[in-house]
């Protein structure tokens, strides 16, 4: 073992510490890579901007369309506001207005040509 720290030691006696070179001087930033930056921002900003205006102005968001029993197109209001304010003054009538929406805005699995009956009886 002495052999071999002995030959480590004289290879590490064969560098020379140098002094670090400086810092070049740093370099300042064309206009043009900052108008690329501010154009890629706005870009981002209209792209963000238009799907949110989009989601929020969606009809999925404004209500629900279905088919009831007549075959005339029902459209219901189901927002969370109302309900909610709804579900703090009367429990009892949020549960019936639960009803009557779902009675109209879900599938009725009970009908003849309903591919859910298939489902509902097994």
């Amino acid at each position: 073992m002495d052999g071999n720290d002995e030959k480590f030691e004289n290879y590490l006696r064969e560098f020379e510490p140098r002094r670090p070179r400086a810092f070049g001087e740093p370099k300042r930033r064309s206009a043009p890579v900052s108008w690329r930056r501010l154009a890629a921002a706005a870009g981002v900003m209209i792209a963000l901007g238009t799907s949110l205006w989009l989601v929020l102005h969606s009809p999925r968001r404004q209500g629900f369309q279905t088919i009831s029993a007549d075959n005339a197109a029902v459209r219901i209001r189901l927002s969370i506001v109302p309900l909610t304010k709804l579900a703090e003054a009367d429990p009892a009538q949020l549960d019936a207005e639960m009803a009557i929406a779902s009675r109209q805005v879900l599938p009725d699995f009970r009908a003849e040509e309903s591919t859910l009956r298939v489902l509902a009886n097994k």
